[in-house]
């Protein structure tokens, strides 16, 4: 009997370990599936939030202003607009999952965990309030 129930186990455990696809419909509504769809465009979900200490550098191919490239479901990335929005900088916003733009410029920016932030020409990946200030007070004071 006990074959038998491991068999079945293992059976079961064999469509569990399939990714998880994400894609959005000609409407706008979002999908998520363990098999890709017959037509859209896909993402296969691999990211994740941005948890070692903030790294800045040189941002090539950056826009300019503030931006940020964001998930809906990180919660660093809404600490990082909410603090932008108190303390009155502007940004423009990416998800980089939901914008083929955002995924592009963050795989150019070399992201691999959100947020990923630009100022000018310095990229922070991660965010601590002291040292965006810092960032975005010094290309203030170059403009």
């Amino acid at each position: 009997m006990k074959p038998c129930l491991i068999l079945l186990a293992v059976l079961f455990a064999v469509p569990a370990s399939a990714g998880v696809y994400k894609w959005t419909d000609a409407q706008g509504r979002v999908h998520y599936s363990d098999s890709p769809p017959a037509a859209a465009r896909t993402t296969q979900i691999k990211l994740q939030t941005y948890t070692g200490p903030v790294q800045v550098s040189q941002a090539v191919g950056a826009d300019s202003g503030v931006t940020i490239y964001t998930t809906e479901w990180c919660g660093v990335c809404q600490r990082a607009k909410a603090f932008f929005r108190q303390n009155g900088v502007p940004f423009r916003e990416w998800d980089v999952e939901k914008t083929e733009y955002g995924a592009i410029k963050f795989r150019q920016l070399g992201g691999s965990g959100v947020p990923v932030i630009t100022v000018g020409s310095e990229k922070m990946m991660g965010f601590d309030a002291n040292r965006f200030m810092s960032l975005w007070k010094s290309a203030q004071s170059r403009q």
